[in-house]
């Protein structure tokens, strides 16, 4: 795995370099890959470890130079979540980090366009959150629409 030997650390995981990062390093080993063949970005994901209170953002990239594919992992507490922006590195990661700010909570620092997205005047907790109890939320919006009396 040539992101391995790059950076220094990591292990595969189903034939894809996997590489934890604490927050302050992400930027400069997501860098270091792009600076080394890893130059396209595939996407950003996020997940919610809700039993131990933490979010896990997975960075995706790809390298056409070694075919390979490595993600950066970075955990972040559930409690005021906050990481830097990567869009400085990869300008199209700031529609990732609009989505996960939306859905998920998520600060990007550095991220000049966090704002609605896709659920204009959200008032409730992040959606994607394990926290949001969709049942309540069904309950209360669509159960509180009027009936149509179709003669």
């Amino acid at each position: 795995m040539k992101a391995i030997e790059l950076i220094g650390k990591g292990k595969e995981v189903h034939n894809r370099g996997y590489i934890e990062s604490d927050k302050n390093e992400a930027d400069v080993i997501i860098k270091k890959l792009k600076e080394n063949g890893f130059n396209h970005f595939v996407m950003l994901s996020c997940i919610d470890w809700i039993d131990e209170n933490i979010f896990e953002l997975v960075y995706h990239l790809w390298s056409y130079k070694y075919r390979e594919h490595v993600m950066v992992s970075v955990k972040l507490s559930r409690e005021k979540p906050s990481m830097k922006s990567m869009s400085d590195i990869f300008p199209q990661i700031e529609t990732y980090e609009r989505e996960i700010y939306e859905m998920y909570g998520i600060n990007f620092n550095g991220n000049t366009r966090l704002k609605s997205f896709l659920l204009d005047g959200w008032h409730d907790i992040p959606p994607m959150r394990k926290d949001f109890d969709s049942k309540k939320f069904t309950e209360e919006v669509f159960d509180n629409i009027p009936l149509i009396d179709e003669d």
